[in-house]
């Protein structure tokens, strides 16, 4: 979880001062965040979240479940004729992906 705020962080092109001082949280802390020597509130994970436009099931987990939710809407939404179809080119995805 840490990693992934920090290289979020990192990625928006934002300092840890500047970052802190979006969070409205000292740069000690937040480097202690980053680190993983000390956990967040719920309240500032929010804030994270927002600053960085992320999920908190991204910040927590490392998967975005909001996006496999809305993936898998989409996929209900689907005429049942189109389900083998899926499932081709879903297997065929995997196995390209697999060959990397």
């Amino acid at each position: 979880m840490y990693a992934r705020i920090r290289k979020a962080r990192e990625d928006a092109g934002y300092t840890r001062e500047k970052f802190a001082e979006l969070l409205d949280v000292s740069v000690s802390y937040l480097a202690e965040v980053e680190r993983g020597h000390t956990n967040v509130s719920v309240k500032t994970l929010i804030k994270i979240c927002n600053v960085l436009g992320l999920s908190a099931d991204y910040v927590l987990f490392g998967e975005n479940r909001e996006a496999d939710t809305l993936l898998l809407e989409k996929i209900h939404r689907l005429d049942k004729k189109y389900l083998p179809l899926l499932t081709d080119l879903i297997n065929d995805l995997l196995a390209l992906y697999e060959k990397e």
